[in-house]
């Protein structure tokens, strides 16, 4: 009897972690391994017919995160995102790794300098268009911002150093307010 599409894209993100910790155990997330582990990601994302849209619930607004596989405890997460035409976050900081590669659509990451520490002002130093084929790895404090670009949901995976639900505080950078937020941390709640 052949396997469902389900039980293949557990299998597939099961062996894509174990793939994930040889190389972080190894040595941790140096901007070498980060690059690895997008390899490794944009490989997994290529094999769209483990996504197929009718296993995930569209967003209701701008995007939705479909939970792949989440380790317990402060292991990694990986997920499943779907982000609508035009959506788009301002330049912001996870606190923590992100690898991120596409399944299908366009979204364009920029990627920030803060310049001012007091004011939350950042300058733009690059950009990376995540798509088919390409993907982009961020160190645990780098600052980006996100928009979807043409006529269609950006689909992709997106790997965490941590669980969305244990993320420490994101910060937000508001430059034209001369202003940062951060959002409580859930290291502790979770």
């Amino acid at each position: 009897m052949p396997l469902s599409i389900a039980v293949k894209r557990q299998r597939a993100c099961a062996a894509l972690m174990q793939q994930v910790h040889a190389v972080t155990d190894a040595e941790g997330p140096t901007p070498s391994a980060l690059h690895a582990l997008k390899l490794k990601l944009v490989a997994l994302a290529a094999r769209s017919d483990l996504f197929p849209l009718s296993d995930f619930e569209m967003p209701v607004t701008q995007g939705r995160n479909h939970p792949l596989l989440v380790e317990e405890n402060d292991g990694h997460g990986l997920y499943l995102t779907i982000n609508m035409p035009g959506k788009e976050a301002a330049p912001h900081d996870h606190g923590i790794w992100c690898v991120n590669a596409a399944v299908s659509g366009v979204e364009k990451h920029e990627f920030y300098s803060l310049t001012d520490t007091g004011s939350g002002t950042v300058v733009k130093t690059g950009e990376v268009v995540v798509r088919p084929g390409h993907g982009m790895a961020m160190s645990d404090r780098a600052i980006h911002s996100t928009i979807v670009e043409g006529n269609e949901p950006a689909i992709g995976l997106a790997l965490y150093g941590y669980a969305l639900a244990r993320f420490p505080a994101v910060v937000w950078y508001h430059p034209d307010f001369g202003s940062t937020r951060a959002s409580p941390s859930k290291r502790l709640a979770a």
